[in-house]
């Protein structure tokens, strides 16, 4: 999945001593996404398996993501991230083609099988595809290109290969002996329903329409084209079109400039659909069954895409929607009854939706009886990449109702969203139980994914909805992968992450003091200490709150309001919630437990410390900066300064500035603070203790490891202490900034994993800051949030290396380290 580089890079200054070889080396890591849960960003199209009932959405980063029954869900990655132009799977085989784009050079279709969750084949095709179609019932395909022709591919079996067949379909031979115009780009080829054998629907992008039989390999039917134009206006393309009848005798083109026309088509089963009245065979036809007038062509929208779904002639209905890129002053989706009842083809319906989209798909829901509770949904994909689903049953009874002249209500999209709360994640941590891995019984975990809320609905007998509920709270003990949120709403939630889909198991609600009510001030910190175990929650307000648990087990539910008071709103789970107040947006927090002492930092540059015995406030500094005094780290440790120890708190700030105070007093240790020459924004601090590789520990030194968005510090902590500059290591980024950091654990040896706004993931060991490996995670692209507000991709990771990312409300993705026993299920 990964295009994994193994590297051995140093840094720009060299090791005062020590063989290089020792610490953490390339062979005890495996950078790996271990699973992708949600809607992948970039979403461009869909595919849907009717009878496997796998829904396909495929990315503009060659990324492909499964959604199937039982919450089940798989990702798909080819090596090169090409975007997805045509998705389309073979039905019931198991096979998915993805036909992706390279600049109108090539094309690449990929042939994914997905049983093995495998690439099995990637044939390439050096002109522009401009058009695809799978013959149903079939492992056949056609492929039409921007020269007018057309080939016939067959995906072989075991192992599943592309093989161009002889049969092809020229330009020269479709057209005929008329004179072949320009623009002769294939846009749409459709086999004729009940004949895709026999016959096959080409349009050409000038609108001509031609009806081919594939065993006589010649035209019999020319529709569409050599429509007259108004005058001083551009020609016309053809943008969209689909079948309208269930035995191919009706056909709707819509265009760029708005037009939508239904042309009639020779059909070989036409004697059973009596509403149709199709021309003779071999012959021409210029003038269109019916005009629609859905309001596209008075605001010059270009028609995208349409779907249409047959009703046994009662509420065959037609959904249509405009192109993204121009559909502003429009709804860009609407709905039209489609039958041969004159009257009834005046009822439509426009779905309002927040935003244009780019694609569509009707997708059937069942339940496990095959002929039974077949209920179709209409999805879309926003032009955010955000994926809306509509009840297609609830639109067909308002298209019904709407005849009777009665007042039904309109029918509301579901935005597809992962179950996390009410509302969005400002600040996360992740706790990896390694002293107990897996032990938990698997009819645990089924019990809980039974009841988990599908994230797009392909089964009726799945619990609908976007919310879920907290199960049974049992203690922090059993949960082998702890995570726990801090929202935009003061709340708190605790997941058990030890498998793909995190699962709910307690969440605080924190109030005010004096009304009662949610407090709804975004939290911005969290520490968790697993051996009390204590909570600790900051807020932008300055407000932090201690949590300490009562020991285990808990036999109560897991919802619980607290109201910030140790005489209120406490139950069987809290022993306490302790409040304190502080100056500005609560940023760090750190405790030292030899003393009880917390330690928080805000984003006005005020150190506050404080006994958690009290809680009582011990003493507040104030961090002055010209460009950003925020702390952004606090540490504890104890340092040896001219043969005495001293018990030392280790700030760092926005600013790329260290400072060391006296724990006790906040007195500033040294001659003030040590700093790059260039600071640019600091985004984690570590003080790496007793690191070294001389095999005489009395020679062992610690340092502090400081990452800013633009390089890597390594300083010795004594020089430190004292305020003397002395940079041992030194890494500068040139390609892109770093925006998230964190050491992590493997042994005795300790490593540093960077995150960059591209998307570039690098491993390195500490001290040295020599690079392992070298990778990328695929989808991830970060901007900087803007002024007061909160970032949509939230990073945290357990001392293991385990990275979890949640961007938005939409998708969350794990992503490890190390050369390690599985942790997850």
């Amino acid at each position: 999945m990964f295009a994994v580089k193994k590297l051995v890079e140093k840094a720009s200054i060299k090791k005062p001593g020590g063989n290089s070889s020792d610490g953490l080396k390339a062979s005890d890591v495996d950078p790996r996404l271990l699973f992708h849960n949600g809607v992948p960003s970039g979403a461009a199209n869909f595919a849907f398996d009717n009878t496997h009932m796998i829904l396909a959405i495929s990315t503009k980063d060659g990324r492909i993501k499964l959604y199937g029954k039982g919450n089940s869900q798989g990702l798909l990655e080819s090596s090169e991230p090409l975007p997805s132009k045509f998705l389309q799977f073979i039905q019931n085989q198991g096979i998915l083609i993805n036909v992706t784009s390279n600049n109108h050079i090539e094309a690449i279709l990929q042939v994914w099988d997905i049983d093995k969750k495998l690439l099995s084949d990637a044939y390439i095709v050096k002109e522009e595809i401009t058009s695809f179609a799978v013959i149903q019932h079939s492992l056949y395909m056609y492929i039409g290109y921007s020269n007018g022709n057309i080939s016939v591919l067959k995906i072989d079996q075991e192992p599943w290969h592309m093989v161009q067949m002889q049969y092809t379909i020229p330009l020269s031979a479709s057209y005929g002996d008329s004179e072949v115009p320009d623009d002769t780009v294939v846009t749409h080829i459709l086999p004729q329903p009940a004949a895709e054998s026999k016959r096959v629907l080409i349009i050409f992008r000038n609108g001509q329409i031609i009806l081919w039989d594939i065993r006589e390999s010649k035209t019999v039917f020319k529709t569409g084209g050599n429509m007259s134009q108004p005058l001083h206006s551009e020609t016309k393309k053809v943008s969209s079109a689909c079948w309208s009848c269930p035995f191919g005798s009706k056909v709707v083109v819509g265009y760029n400039n708005g037009e939508i026309f239904i042309w009639s088509i020779p059909s070989l089963n036409v004697g059973r659909d009596s509403s149709a009245s199709a021309p003779d065979h071999n012959s021409t036809q210029n003038t269109p069954l019916l005009k629609l007038n859905l309001g596209y062509k008075s605001e010059k929208i270009p028609i995208g895409s349409m779907k249409w779904i047959y009703a046994e002639g009662k509420a065959s209905r037609l959904y249509v929607m405009g192109d993204c890129d121009d559909a502003s002053s429009l709804n860009s989706l609407q709905v039209v009854l489609l039958n041969d009842n004159i009257e009834s083809r005046t009822i439509k319906l426009g779905l309002h939706l927040s935003e244009s989209c780019v694609a569509m798909e009707l997708i059937s829901a069942s339940s496990n009886e095959q002929s039974k509770h077949r209920q179709e949904s209409l999805i879309l994909i926003g032009k955010s990449g955000h994926i809306y689903q509509y009840d297609d049953g609830l639109i067909e009874r308002y298209l019904i109702q709407s005849q009777s002249k009665s007042s039904p209500s309109l029918p509301k999209e579901v935005t597809v969203k992962l179950p996390f709360a009410d509302s969005s994640i400002t600040t996360s941590k992740f706790i990896s139980n390694t002293t107990n891995i897996l032990n938990i019984e698997e009819e645990y975990y089924r019990e809980l994914i039974k009841n988990y809320p599908p994230l797009i609905t392909v089964e009726t007998n799945q619990k609908d909805g976007s919310t879920l509920s907290s199960a049974k709270f049992t203690g922090f003990s059993k949960v082998q992968n702890l995570y726990i949120t801090g929202h935009s709403n003061g709340a708190l939630n605790f997941w058990d992450a030890s498998c793909p889909l995190f699962i709910p198991i307690l969440q605080l609600k924190q109030q005010s003091e004096n009304d009662f009510s949610l407090s709804g001030i975004p939290l911005t910190a969290l520490f968790f200490d697993s051996t009390y175990p204590l909570l600790v929650s900051g807020d932008q307000s300055g407000t932090v709150r201690l949590f300490r648990f009562k020991p285990e087990p808990y036999t109560t539910n897991s919802f619980m309001s607290l109201t910030g008071s140790s005489k209120k709103g406490t139950d069987h789970i809290i022993q306490s919630v302790k409040v304190l107040k502080t100056n500005g947006a609560v940023l760090s927090m750190n405790i030292n437990h030899s003393s009880t002492h917390l330690a928080i930092g805000s984003d006005q540059g005020h150190v506050s410390v404080f006994s958690m015995d009290g809680p009582t406030l011990l003493y507040q500094k104030n961090i002055a900066s010209e460009i950003s005094a925020g702390i952004v780290d606090l540490q504890f440790l104890t340092c040896s300064l001219q043969g005495f120890e001293k018990n030392i708190l280790a700030v760092g700030t926005k600013d790329s500035s260290i400072f060391a105070l006296d724990t006790e007093t906040g007195n500033t240790l040294g001659n003030g603070s040590v700093h790059p020459k260039k600071p640019s924004r600091a985004l984690f601090m570590q003080v790496l203790e007793g690191q070294g590789n001389s095999e005489d520990a009395t020679t062992k030194q610690s340092y502090i490891l400081l990452c800013s968005e633009k390089a890597l510090y390594v300083y010795s902590l004594v020089h430190a202490v004292q305020g003397t500059k002395k940079v041992l290591y030194k890494k500068k980024f040139h390609s892109s900034s770093c925006c998230w950091a964190s050491t992590f654990h493997s042994n005795n040896d300790i490593g540093l994993m960077l995150l960059f706004t591209n998307g570039k993931v690098e491993l390195r060991s500490l001290p040295e800051l020599s690079l392992i490996v070298e990778t990328s995670i695929r989808g991830f692209n970060y901007s900087p949030p803007k002024l007061g507000s909160f970032s949509d991709i939230q990073m945290c990771c357990s001392s293991r290396g385990d990275l979890v990312l949640v961007s938005g409300d939409q998708e969350i993705l794990v992503f490890s380290t190390l050369v390690q026993s599985k942790i997850f299920r």
